[in-house]
Formats: structure tokens, sequence, C-alpha cells
């Protein structure tokens, strides 16, 4: 009986054995068969980045040539690539890209966006296409995209974008389409986006921005529309933009700003308008915009600005009127953010305009005296303004400048010993003043007294000039009736240590009186002629 059940036990241990080792066995072979059909696999899979076919129609240069190891790759188009090529499906060799770029090397080689790969690439990110020949962008064609955080279609010969051609994309932060032939921004193509932070338009041909085309991007913070054929804003153009931090209009055909243009925009920081044609800004424009900190303006066609129209944006401290026409800034004018340029990171750029030299500008000296930005301050060392005809004239007889004083001196006034490397006098205008003899003396003074009445005839450095000095023109009804508001526009406001004024209210007041002593007699002339 004992041996029987040692029999059976070691029968037992036998066929534990046999099955643990055919389990074994199995586990090899189906083990051998899934390496050899890997490799068989991988043997037949083409890396799309490294093509060997010769004309192949598309290369791509990737950071890693291992399958399925890529991270960027740059394909070059170079000849023309249907939607059904074959090559399209040797990106699933590299699955796990995050940047992709096509580059066209030969015109019309590619003509459509290959939505169904960028649909197949998870992990993408960035996406960039460049001298494609897309021509439109139509709907959908960004849609759903999951991942995609930036979008570069600068270059690509685009001219319409279609209804929800960017759609239901909730990473997406940038779209670039910088220097295409876009005419239109139309409403609901940009629909959806989230995230979306950045959006460049610049370098088009966009003429027309319909009224709340951005109306869906409230998380928008930067907008770039520069260097296109924009003539006309109002404050449904930027409706919905409650997030935007800077603003880049420039180099476009913008001729005025109207009453609240950019209400809407509370939050902007920055906004760029120079290298336009505005003549016209209006009192109000800038309303509500207590964030500005810098405001472009240079490069316009502006001859007067209104006063107070910085009433609404008492935060810039960054103000470049450069390049312009104005005859004159007002401490109206720069009242609201004065204090503001006193600051080390302050800049104000007046250079370049017709400034006229009267008692309008003697408040510059305090800020020259004021400001701790010595740039600042060597910027207004530089301006310069025009002594006006009447007031040139005045000088000219007062100096007793006759008909026997060399021209040499008078020559001098009419220079207004500029310090400019660029002298303001061409070579005919020298002319006009050799004294070959003595008979020539009347026609040559003659000469000068038609330089004189010319109202830009004397160029002066600004600061040649004493403020007390300065020439101050009749005061305009206008300024009249500013100087008469509770707000005392006119005010004496002091110059820390010069103990100056920066302009002087006692000569307007003279001038003001004048006004209306003149305005009285004129009305009592009438009444005498009428009786």
């Amino acid at each position: 009986m004992r041996q029987f059940l040692y029999t059976f036990l070691i029968l037992q241990l036998l066929t534990i054995l046999f099955v643990s080792s055919s389990l074994a066995v199995t586990r090899q072979l189906r083990g051998k068969k899934k390496v050899v059909a890997k490799e068989t696999k991988e043997s037949k899979e083409i890396n799309i980045c490294d093509i060997q076919i010769q004309q192949a129609p598309i290369y791509c240069y990737c950071n890693i040539n291992g399958l399925q190891n890529a991270t960027n790759a740059n394909c070059w188009v170079m000849s023309k690539l249907e939607r059904d090529n074959p090559m399209w499906s040797y990106f699933t060799s590299q699955i796990h890209l995050k940047e992709l770029t096509f580059t066209v090397r030969q015109i019309d080689s590619l003509d459509y966006v290959p939505s169904q790969l960028l649909y197949q690439l998870k992990n993408l990110h960035t996406v960039t296409f460049q001298y494609a020949n897309f021509h439109e962008i139509v709907e959908h064609t960004f849609s759903n995209l999951i991942g995609i955080v930036k979008i570069n279609l600068n270059r690509n010969m685009i001219f319409t974008l279609h209804k929800n051609a960017f759609e239901n994309m909730r990473d997406l932060i940038v779209i670039n389409l910088d220097e295409n032939h876009i005419s239109e921004i139309n409403r609901d193509t940009f629909v959806n986006l989230p995230s979306l932070r950045k959006l460049h338009l610049n370098q088009n041909n966009i003429s027309t921005v319909r009224d709340r085309a951005f109306k869906h991007l409230s998380l928008l913070q930067e907008l770039e529309l520069s260097s296109n054929q924009i003539t006309s804003i109002t404050h449904e153009t930027f409706y919905g933009l409650r997030n935007l931090q800077r603003l880049d209009l420039h180099n476009n055909q913008i001729a005025m700003i109207g009453k609240r243009n950019f209400a809407e925009m509370s939050a902007l920081i920055e906004l760029e308008l120079d290298q336009n044609i505005i003549t016209y800004i209006s009192e109000r424009a800038f309303d509500g915009m207590h964030n500005l900190q810098k405001l472009r303006l240079s490069e316009n066609l502006l001859v007067k600005l209104p006063q107070d129209f910085l009433a609404g944006a008492p935060g810039v401290y960054f103000l470049d009127l450069r390049r312009n026409y104005l005859k004159t800034m007002t401490f109206d004018n720069i009242k609201p953010i004065v204090t503001n340029l006193y600051d080390t990171n302050s800049h104000f750029y007046l250079s370049e305009n017709d400034l006229i030299c009267d008692c309008k500008l003697a408040w510059i000296w305090g800020l020259r005296n004021e400001t701790k930005n010595t740039k600042l301050r060597d910027a207004l060392e530089e301006l310069t303004c025009f002594l006006e005809s009447n007031n040139a004239t005045q000088k000219f007889n007062n100096e007793g400048l006759g008909k026997n004083q060399p021209s040499e001196i008078a020559k001098e006034y009419f220079s207004g010993n500029s310090r400019d490397d660029d002298n303001e006098y061409s070579e005919a205008d020298d002319s006009s003043y050799n004294d070959e003899d003595d008979d020539k003396n009347s026609s040559s003074n003659s000469n000068l007294y038609d330089k004189i009445n010319n109202k830009k005839c004397c160029k002066k450095h600004l600061f040649e000039l004493k403020p007390e000095e300065l020439p101050c023109p009749e005061v305009s009804r206008e300024d009249l009736m500013a100087s008469e508001q509770p707000s005392s526009r006119h005010e004496n406001a002091r110059v820390g240590s010069s103990g100056s004024s920066w302009f002087s209210s006692g000569s307007i007041s003279i001038q003001a009186g004048q006004s209306v002593l003149a305005t009285l007699s004129l009305l009592l002339l009438s009444i005498l002629f009428s009786t």
C-alpha cells in the first residue's frame, strides 16, 4: 500500500513537470512569432524621415531618424503632391511628431491643407506651412484639432478666410497669417478658440474689418493688423476684445480717430497708430482707456490736437508724436499725463513737427527741469520751432536791419543760428544774399523782407529762446471760452526748483483783454455804421 502511494505521487510530479515545460515552450514559440511579425512589419514600413526614393515629391529632415522616435520634422515639398499620394501614409512611421513644418520649394506644389494628416498626429502642437498656394482657408480646415498650440500660415498666397476656418481648438494660442493677400476679415472666422492669445494679420491687403469680427476672441491679448489698407475703425470693430493688451494698426490708411473708438478694449496697454494719415482725433477718442501706457502717433498728418485728448488715458507714459505737422503742443494737451513724464522710464517725442515759437510752448521748460529721464531731457533740448512772419518782421525792424545793413546779419535771423547738422538753407537760398555791390542792397533787402514773411523763415532751437520772451499770439475765441471754464485750464503751474511758470498766464490774460476790447470796438463801429 505504501509503495502504491509513492508511485502515485511520482506520477503526479512527472505530470506537473510535463505540463509546465509544455506551457513554457508554447510561450516561447508565441514570442518568437510576435518578434518575427514585428520585424516583418518594420521591414515593410517606410520611414518618412529617411526617404530613399529618387525624385520623391517630399523629403523630411527630422531631429531623430529612428522609427517612431522623431519629435520634429521639417519637410520640403519638391513637386506636386496630390491628396491621394501614398507618401502621406508614411507619416505613420513618426506618429509622435510634435512640430511639423512644410516648406514648398516649387510653385503650386501644395494647394491644400492636409487636414487628415493633422488629425492622425495626436501629439502635434506646432504646425507651419510656408510658400504654399492655398488661396483660401475653407470652412472647418482647422477644426477640432486637440493639442495644437500654434498654427503658422505666413506667406501662403491666402486670399480668403471663410466662416469657421478656425474653430473648436481648445489649446490653440497663436495664429500667424502674416504676408498673405487677405482683403477682408469676416465675422465667425475665428470661433470657439478659448486659449487664443495672439493673432497676427500683418502685411496683407486688408481694407475691411467687419463689425464684431473678433467677438469670439474674448481672451485675445495681442492683435496685429499693421501694413494693411484699413481706412476706418469704430468701437464695433473691436467688440469683444475686453482682454486685449496690445493693438498694432501702424502703416494703414486710417484718417480719423472717432469718439470712443477703443472703448471695447479697456485692458489695452499699447496702441500703435503710427504711419497712417490721421488728421483728426476726437476729444473723447481715448475715453475709458485707463490702462493705456504706450501711444504711438508718429508719421501722421496731425496739425492740431484737441484739448485734454488724453483725459481718458491718464496712465500714458510713452507718447510719440514725431513727424506730424503740429503747429503747437499746449499744456492742456499734455496735462492729463504730465506727471507720468517725470519718471525715469517715461518717453515723449515731439520732434520733426511745425511748432511755432510762442508762449504756448513755455511749459516745455518745466518738463525739461522736472523729468528724471535724461534721454527725454536730451530729446526736448533738440526741439526746434519757427518764428512766425509777424514776430520775425517785428524783430527785423526792432534790430534796425535797414537798407544799408549787410545781408550776413539778416541771414542769422533766417537760419535761427540752427545747430542742426542739416542746415535749413539750400544753396539757392544762400545765393539770394550775395552782396556784389552797394547797388544791389535795395533788392537784397527786399528779398530779406520776403523771407521774413515766410512763416517758416526763422527756425530756432526752442531752448535758445527765453520762455518769458516768447511771443503770445492773439487768443482765439476757443481759447477765451476754455479760459473761462472752472477747470482753470490756463493755470500757472510751478516748476520745482526753477520757480518759473510753465507758461505765462499774465501775457495770455493781457492778450485776452486786448481781444475783448477789439471785439467791443468792432461792435460799436458796426452799430455806428448801421445807424
